[in-house]
């Protein structure tokens, strides 16, 4: 059942942000998913087109596997390697105006606000 709402919720979806970068939201119980599809798809384009990205996330790679072969003992040494690449690619989705507006819209009602019915308590208790 969660499949076929995921599914209709992409296909139906309404993006709170459409410039630069979508950015959906999509209510659940307890909040709210922001979806970040289309720079998860920046992201991975944007590394797959660039080859020093690519060797870079190569070597990330290679040193996570090297260092999990071994005794983990806490230190990444990759770590260096994944800021260079954050830093490359970036890590910062730019909302402005109307865009930020209508996020902001979408966020505060998404915020659970308590609902007390006293008429109800109180017929219940007599």
């Amino acid at each position: 059942m969660n499949r076929i709402r995921l599914i209709l919720h992409r296909l139906f979806r309404r993006p709170a942000i459409t410039e630069p970068m979508r950015i959906g939201t999509r209510r659940i119980p307890d909040g709210i998913l922001l979806d970040f599809e289309s720079y998860f798809v920046y992201v991975i384009e944007t590394i797959a087109d660039d080859p020093e990205l690519l060797d870079l996330l190569m070597e990330i790679v290679e040193d996570r596997s090297n260092a999990y072969a071994h005794r983990h003992d806490g230190w990444e040494p990759e770590q260096l390697l994944v800021e260079k690449l954050a830093e490359r690619v970036g890590h910062e989705i730019p909302i402005r105006g109307k865009a930020l507006a209508a996020l902001a819209d979408r966020l505060g009602a998404a915020v659970l606000r308590p609902v007390a019915i006293p008429a109800q308590r109180e017929a219940g208790a007599a």
